[in-house]
């Protein structure tokens, strides 16, 4: 199973079922959970003493000491601690059978609650109730706490006579019940009794039975000493961090495997984009080369352009053609898919003779509009007339300049040689259009003045080869990658557009995997660009922002 894709669904299903069982039978199932701790189960601490006030011998203790010591030694106290540590508040009706506490053949003498708010503590208070194993029930009133109390005074005073013995006989309590408990999530309380040993205890180790019985309506009660580790959360707990583990391996293998994709064969076109167009021209003739059986013929007719020939594309044909487009499409339907393929970064590019390396973004939509028309308003130095190299409507890289630049269109076309307006005598803009990046970036470095976009690879190779062209930063920020998270705006994400999802089989399907593998990520980053899919396998940051 860790080797074949059939079993991530039934790994992914076991793991999570097995993690979310306990979960479920916590929160779900058994909302309410009471846990309860003996504290303390011993005697008081009194025992007969014999003083010492000579190294020779022992002088024994006062016979009036020894005789109350005596008749206290039996005596001992039980601190129980009880929490509600379940999800849910437990009310008076939630219990089938109240809580209660019983201590073998002790008699319970007293009882108090400590530790507890006010509200809780008299909540308690009212509700204990004292029982017997051995005999009748007692009268109600004698085995609330204000009876039992009543008789205290008369049980000490019958132990303090002379014949040990009361004048009549006590109710013997055996046990405690705590009715109409009402606990709030993580509230808790101490429960303390004072219990002596029976009448005809003769010395010894004091007894220190203890037994708790109740029953919780979808819940249960537990003694927090004897909660096992090894219990079944604990293991179907760790079943499901063992399977998720089991499955995170069958990701890094279905990983290591994407990034070795397979060859596929048949002809393959990919239209779109002049600007990416290169890169991947790039990255398909290395695929070609390494699987001879395939073809892809890359061709720059524009995003917008090539988004209109996918549109219509029949079913039988949807694998023939994808498309690279300069951002997402606007007008995509919904039956195409699109792929992240890499973060395109776009810079301003100037004629060198301008004497210009920085413009705000007021500067460049000022220009655009016309309100600016020689760089002289723009910097000090001799007159130069600006004249705007721009892209036609079917650029995906004009469509990003004007949402995320200009805020609004470009100006008519004007001109036909970058230099004067015969188009339109009259425009407040020289303009020209050309249809690539290449023709663009040429057209900015032969007119004087001139001023045009395009994307960072290709205006640093134009830049470096002709001499011509100058990068300018916007709004004092340089153009890269590293400048988005400042506030470089002048960007997007290059994306591949298919025609519903391919086949497992076709060129399209294993070419896609192919721009994801390691070889393609690191042709991008040869040539400038940030892959989208990192080596992890996960989306580039920059590629799942809402603003790309």
């Amino acid at each position: 199973m860790l080797t074949s894709s059939r079993g991530l669904v039934p790994i992914a299903v076991v793991a999570g079922a097995t993690i979310l069982a306990p979960i479920i039978d916590r929160y779900v199932i058994r909302r309410r959970r009471v846990i309860y701790r003996e504290l303390y189960n011993s005697k008081i601490g009194l025992n007969p003493v014999t003083l010492s006030d000579s190294d020779n011998g022992a002088v024994q203790a006062d016979p009036e000491l020894v005789r109350t010591v005596q008749l206290l030694e039996p005596l001992s106290v039980v601190v129980i601690r009880i929490r509600n540590t379940g999800s849910f508040d437990i009310g008076p009706d939630d219990w089938e059978h109240p809580l209660q506490f019983t201590f073998g053949r002790r008699v319970v003498w007293d009882a108090r609650v400590s530790d507890a708010r006010d509200g809780l503590r008299e909540v308690v208070r009212n509700g204990l109730e004292f029982f017997t194993h051995d005999q009748p029930t007692p009268d109600p009133g004698t085995a609330r706490l204000s009876g039992v109390r009543a008789l205290l005074p008369q049980r000490i005073s019958a132990l303090l006579r002379q014949n040990d013995a009361p004048a009549a006989p006590a109710p013997q309590w055996h046990g405690v019940r705590l009715e109409q408990l009402s606990l709030k999530r993580r509230e808790k309380f101490k429960l303390v009794v004072v219990l002596r040993e029976p009448d005809d205890w003769r010395g010894g180790p004091l007894s220190k039975e203890l037994d708790v019985t109740g029953r919780l309506s979808g819940g249960r009660i537990k003694d927090e000493r004897k909660q096992r580790w090894l219990s079944w959360p604990v293991v179907t707990g760790a079943i499901g961090v063992l399977l998720t583990g089991a499955l995170l391996s069958m990701l890094l293998v279905a990983v290591s495997r994407g990034s070795e994709p397979g060859c596929g064969k048949g002809s393959l076109a990919v239209h779109g984009s002049s600007a990416f167009a290169p890169i991947m021209k790039g990255i398909a003739a290395e695929y070609q080369g390494q699987c001879p059986g395939s073809t892809i013929a890359t061709q720059a007719v524009g995003s917008v352009s090539a988004m209109r020939e996918l549109g219509p594309l029949p079913a039988e044909q949807k694998d023939s053609l994808a498309v690279l487009s300069d951002g997402k499409a606007s007008d995509a339907g919904p039956d195409l898919v699109t792929q992240p393929v890499a973060v395109l970064v776009y810079s301003l590019v100037v004629n060198k003779s301008v004497g210009v390396d920085h413009l705000s973004g007021e500067q460049v939509r000022g220009i655009f509009s016309g309100k600016y028309t020689n760089w002289a308003q723009l910097r000090d130095g001799p007159p130069v007339p600006i004249r705007v190299v721009g892209r036609g409507q079917e650029s995906g890289t004009r469509k990003t300049f004007e949402e995320k630049v200009l805020g609004t269109a470009e100006p008519g076309l004007s001109s036909d040689d970058c230099r004067t307006p015969t188009r339109d005598p009259h425009a407040a803009v020289v303009r020209c259009e050309r249809g690539t990046t290449d023709d663009l970036l040429r057209a900015v470095g032969d007119a004087p003045g001139a001023i045009g976009y395009a994307d960072v690879p290709a205006a640093k190779i134009a830049a470096a080869n002709g001499g011509r062209i100058t990068m300018a930063k916007l709004d004092d920020r340089y153009p890269d990658v590293t400048s988005i998270d400042a506030g470089y705006r002048f960007w997007t994400v290059e994306y591949f557009y298919t025609k519903g999802v391919p086949e497992n089989d076709s060129l399209l399907k294993q070419f896609i995997d192919y721009l994801r593998s390691s070889t393609a990520r690191a042709e991008l980053q040869d040539a400038g660009y940030t892959p989208c899919v990192t080596k992890q396998g996960l989306l580039d940051q920059y590629c799942t922002r809402p603003d790309a």
